[in-house]
């Protein structure tokens, strides 16, 4: 009965906003389920959650489409194998059209996410059951829910906000696109909701606790530039810190160590990938492709004869001047990229990867293929459907966060907000792993009695470097208009930077043909 519920949630998924081609039920429903006739305990709605959390791991959401966009998107990644997909390279070289193959994918499937939520949801506020029983619950599935809308407002700007379930397939193409402020507000509701209601530490780390709510609130604050109450989310975040059980890792390598036998504390939402779990079972929910993800293969290098997974496809490569400008001193770089590989039984560093066929002379990055290879977990070729999660959410950012909203609030850093960087630099210096031998001085604690720009500036070249490659820096290009100044002549990665197109993605143009009240963003 488990996997049939699985299964009509993603049937019942294709009626919002695109569509989706479900496998062979088995037993054949007849019409359309309402949440009432699904949902009959709670632990039906954590079923149903649950159906949700696996199409987030999808190959069309975080297993590749959306985690490899946002990579593209940044400063610090460009495209090293250029006969690749051409939708890949529209992402990076700000070159998408209205008909981008990679909005075609992930957009589909977060409506689908948001539909298999909204039906758990109601079916879970439809049950007479005890508060402490049901509502953790309905939690995670609206911290998902504000998820996917957190992701979809910045990348889209207004949207179809979609809270509710609903089963006519053509109110999917009237729904009316939101103001940014109203799908704001809604996020907000979720995740204050799921900060009440979830657990004070969840049962994995690809699960929600209270700490992951307030630690999503501060960054959805950050963003609109709410800069107390940003501050406010976060500092409970750390104020909480023991009983959350989160902490920065002594060691920084191991946050991307899939070996170790759980998330590190750190870590405050990831992805939960499951290795070679797609192979053999085309009939996994999602077809097959469930859960597979991509980010080791398409950030590995051509060639590499290290692992026995095979070689990477050199798809998403750093700019070499992301590299070159590291200082080497600091231990991040070290872990961050992968400058050696094995070719025809020889170690070749990376200045000679040229005469490797698509492969190009620069670092690669290997917080995703050298760890999943290293670590010898299970994985397909090429790397793809690894054990390496996706991490979302570090506790380190949240540090980052409250540095930056006090910096702003106060017109100044103080001494808390110098701090705030200094323990994470301290981490940098290999401080906390008990070997004095390989303590580093690099990085130096951030100057005292810095300028309101001056210490912004610092912040985000520390959030630049702490979480590199894991997805985050467009956002922080967007959100501080930075494009001009970042792909410009004389920034990191130049390029073709239109502020008034290139801010925002392009709309599912399938959707926007089909559904009057979507509009397609500007210039596309």
């Amino acid at each position: 009965m488990k996997n049939i519920k699985y299964t009509v949630i993603a049937c019942l998924s294709m009626l919002v906003l695109g569509t989706y081609s479900c496998g062979t039920l088995d037993e054949e429903p007849v019409g359309l389920l309402a949440p009432e006739a699904v949902y009959k305990t709670p632990q039906d709605v954590a079923n149903g959650v649950s159906g949700g959390y696996s199409l987030l791991a999808h190959e069309n959401f975080m297993g590749r489409k959306i985690s490899l966009s946002l990579i593209l998107r940044g400063d610090m990644v460009t495209i090293g194998d250029m006969t690749t997909s051409s939708a890949r390279i529209e992402v990076d070289q700000m070159a998408m059209s209205a008909n981008s193959g990679m909005v075609g994918s992930f957009w589909p499937m977060g409506y689908q996410i948001l539909a298999a939520v909204n039906y758990a949801i109601e079916g879970g506020e439809g049950l007479d059951a005890p508060e402490d029983q049901i509502n953790p619950v309905i939690a995670e599935g609206r911290f998902l829910r504000a998820y996917v809308h957190y992701n979809f407002v910045r990348l889209f700007g207004e949207i179809p906000y979609i809270d509710f379930a609903f089963s006519d397939a053509d109110l999917a193409y009237t729904l009316p696109q939101s103001a940014e402020s109203d799908v704001y507000e809604g996020i907000i509701e979720d995740l204050e909701y799921a900060k009440q209601w979830l657990p004070d530490v969840p049962t994995m780390r690809s699960r929600p606790g209270k700490g992951t709510a307030a630690g999503f609130l501060a960054s959805v604050h950050l963003t609109r530039g709410d800069w107390s109450d940003a501050y406010d989310e976060a500092k409970y975040v750390i104020d909480n810190s023991g009983k959350f059980m989160y902490n920065l890792e002594a060691d920084y390598a191991a946050l991307y160590d899939p070996s170790l036998p759980n998330a590190s504390n750190e870590v405050m939402f990831e992805v939960n990938f499951v290795g070679n779990d797609a192979a053999g079972n085309p009939g996994s929910l999602g077809g097959a492709n469930a859960a597979t993800d991509y980010l080791a293969s398409v950030t590995g290098p051509r060639g590499d004869e290290r692992f026995s997974t095979g070689e990477g496809w050199s798809v998403a490569v750093p700019a070499l001047n992301v590299f070159e400008d590291w200082d080497a001193q600091d231990y991040r770089r070290a872990v961050s990229f992968d400058t050696l590989l094995i070719y025809q039984g020889v170690s070749t560093p990376y200045t000679s990867w040229e005469n490797i066929a698509r492969n190009v002379s620069r670092p690669h990055i290997a917080k995703y293929f050298r760890a999943s290879g290293e670590a010898g977990t299970l994985s397909g070729n090429n790397g793809r459907d690894s054990d390496v999660d996706f991490p979302v959410m570090r506790y380190a950012e949240v540090l980052l966060i409250a540095a930056e909203a006090l910096n702003e609030m106060n017109s100044g850093a103080n001494a808390e907000a110098e701090g705030y960087i200094n323990e994470i630099r301290m981490r940098a210096r290999r401080e906390l792993d008990g070997d004095v031998s390989n303590d580093s001085a690099v990085p130096a604690n951030v100057a005292t009695g810095m300028s309101v720009d001056a210490f912004r500036d610092e912040v985000l070249e520390e959030r630049r470097l702490e979480l590199a490659f894991e997805g985050g820096r467009w956002y922080d290009i967007q959100r501080r208009q930075l494009g001009a100044e970042v792909f410009g002549a004389t920034g990191r990665e130049p390029q073709s930077f239109n502020p008034a197109k290139d801010y925002l993605f392009p709309k599912y143009q399938a959707d926007v043909d089909r559904n009057p009240n979507l509009d397609q963003n500007d210039n596309y």
